[in-house]
Parts: structure tokens; C-alpha cells; sequence
């Protein structure tokens, strides 16, 4: 069995118990929403899980845009923890409230920070229902009507949703420097899931756009609506097929057991930025550039030169 398909087993078991516990805690019309590598179907028992929640609360009633204030909340981190006790990072995008208005408004104002755009991206490119599973439907699909209005032509490019995506992606190899450099996380494990797992989800959108250039409005947001709903490698199988995928899922198929395995995931975690030229690090980087040449090779046998989306992911 693959390493993704353990992966997958592993983590779907994992899913089914998160919601069954979170059942008898969450008020009905909250939403709370996992993203990463639980998400992805990619998780092992070394992995962490984020979650946020989705609220038709007032902003003006969330303390601080913070979850801490609401008691359910603890009980929630709680059940979260006995089921996955690798604790996420703290003072990140995750374990918050996000207000469901908020999400549909203000997308690149002034008030879109790093954090909003994370659980906005997150939430359509790989997010996935811990409870309330139709209200979480609901909200993707709304935020994605936002993004693609009646206005745009059945042969145009779903260009503000593409964008954002573009500039997501950007944000977080900014954000990597930042925290790897001056934040003084550990930044070994990061580049590797930066040229892997993040490079992966931001093709996946990509691919995702340009597959619906050709489609009417109504059909654009239906069809991405279906493909947001499969994992990101899943979704290029769909988009690609199968015989082209190959190349590209065995490459990622050696990433996540490289991963999955304790030391090796402990010597990333551990290294020092001046350990740059350590052959555990060095191996997974070389297999990364492999990785990037292979994802634009399936990209230009599934789209074309004349393409539109060529001409909008350079102008």
C-alpha cells in the first residue's frame, strides 16, 4: 500500500472520531473547520491538527477575534487533543473564530490579513467539516460566488479567484522567511513542506481554474465546488487522470514516507540553518526540485500553449 493510501486511512479514522466527539459539543449553527495535513489525508500519528470556526456571531461580540473567551471552545480543544495529541503551533491562523460575513467581504482591503486570507484559502482549497457539514458547504459555496459573479463570460478565466490564490501561495513563501529567519521557528521542516505539501495545494487551485475556463458561470462555481471537495492529489487525478499523474504522485508518495518516519521528521525539526548541506535534508530538497519539474510538466501537458491560464499566471 502507497504511503498516501496509509495516509489516507489513517487520517479518515481520525476525521470519523473528531466528529463523532465533537457532536454533543458544538451548537448547531456553528461550523468547525479542520485544514492541513488531516485535511489533505495525509496526516500520521506525528502530525498536529488546526481547526477554526465559523460563526454567524457579530464580529463586535468575539473578544479579540478569539475562541478563548467561549467555554464550548475548551471542550472542544479538549476532545480535539484526546483524539490527536500533537499540539498545533500557537499564534497562528487557526483555533479562531472567523465571523461568516467577514469571510465574504473586504477580500484584499485593508482588513485581509495574513491570517484572514490563510482561513479563507485554506477553508476552499483544502478545508474539510469537523461538525456541521452543510453549513460548511454553504459557506465554501458562497465564497465562491463571491469570487466568480454573474458577470464574468463563459470563456473567461475565474481570474479574482485565481489571483488570490496566487497571491496566497506568494504570502506564504514570504511568511516562511519570516518565520524561519527572524521568527526563529524551525525552518528545515517548513522549506521541505513548502516545496511539497504547499507547492501541491497551490497547483491543485491552479489546475483547478483553469480546467473551468470554458464553462458558464453557474457551472464554474458547481464544478469547482466538486473538485474543492477532493483532496488536493486526488483533485489533479481528476483534473489530469491517472497515466499522467504517475510521475508526480510517486515523487509525492516519497515525501510523505520520508515524513511519516520519526527520525527522519525529528533530524528536519532539529536542524540548524547553518545545517543547510545535511544529506537528510539535502535528499528531500534534490527529490523537491524533482517534484516542481514534474508538477510543470503535467502542467503543460494538460493545458496547452494557447491556454489562457498561461498568460495569467505570469501577467
Amino acid at each position: 500500500m502507497s504511503a498516501y493510501s496509509l495516509a489516507r486511512d489513517f487520517s479518515e479514522k481520525k476525521l470519523s472520531e473528531l466528529r463523532g466527539a465533537l457532536e454533543s459539543i458544538v451548537p448547531a449553527d456553528e461550523v468547525v473547520v479542520t485544514c492541513g495535513s488531516y485535511a489533505r489525508r495525509e496526516a500520521s500519528d506525528s502530525s498536529d491538527l488546526d481547526f477554526f470556526i465559523i460563526t454567524e456571531t457579530d464580529q463586535n461580540h468575539l473578544l479579540d477575534d478569539s475562541a478563548s473567551s467561549v467555554a464550548w471552545v475548551d471542550d472542544v480543544r479538549k476532545a480535539v487533543s484526546d483524539i490527536v495529541p500533537i499540539e498545533p503551533a500557537t499564534g497562528g491562523a487557526f483555533s479562531q473564530f472567523e465571523q461568516r460575513d467577514a469571510m465574504l467581504h473586504n477580500i484584499g482591503g485593508a482588513a485581509d490579513s495574513n491570517a484572514k486570507i490563510t482561513r479563507r484559502m485554506l477553508l476552499l482549497l483544502e478545508g474539510e467539516w469537523l461538525f456541521n457539514q452543510e453549513k460548511f458547504k454553504a459557506v465554501r459555496r458562497q465564497i465562491l460566488e463571491r469570487y466568480i459573479t454573474d458577470k464574468i463570460t463563459d470563456h473567461q478565466l475565474t481570474l479574482f479567484l485565481l489571483n488570490d490564490i496566487i497571491r496566497y501561495y506568494r504570502t506564504i513563501a514570504v511568511d516562511y522567511e519570516f518565520k524561519s529567519f527572524e521568527g526563529e521557528k524551525p525552518w528545515a521542516i517548513r522549506n521541505i513542506k513548502l516545496i511539497f505539501s504547499r507547492k501541491l495545494l497551490y497547483a491543485s487551485g491552479l489546475f483547478s481554474v483553469g480546467l473551468t475556463a470554458d464553462l458558464r458561470h453557474d457551472l464554474k462555481v458547481k464544478r469547482l465546488e466538486e473538485l474543492f471537495d477532493l483532496p488536493a492529489l486526488e483533485r489533479l487525478g481528476e483534473i489530469c487522470g491517472t497515466a499522467r499523474m504517475a510521475d508526480v504522485k510517486a515523487c509525492y508518495n516519497r515525501f510523505l514516507e520520508r515524513l511519516a518516519d520519526a527520525e527522519t521528521r525529528n533530524k528536519l525539526i532539529g536542524l540548524r540553518k547553518e545545517d543547510r548541506n545535511d544529506p537528510v535534508f539535502r535528499d528531500l530538497k534534490n527529490e523537491g526540485h524533482h517534484f516542481t519539474r514534474e508538477l510543470m510538466k503535467l502542467f503543460e501537458n494538460t493545458f496547452d500553449s494557447t491556454h489562457p491560464i498561461h498568460r495569467a499566471v505570469i501577467f
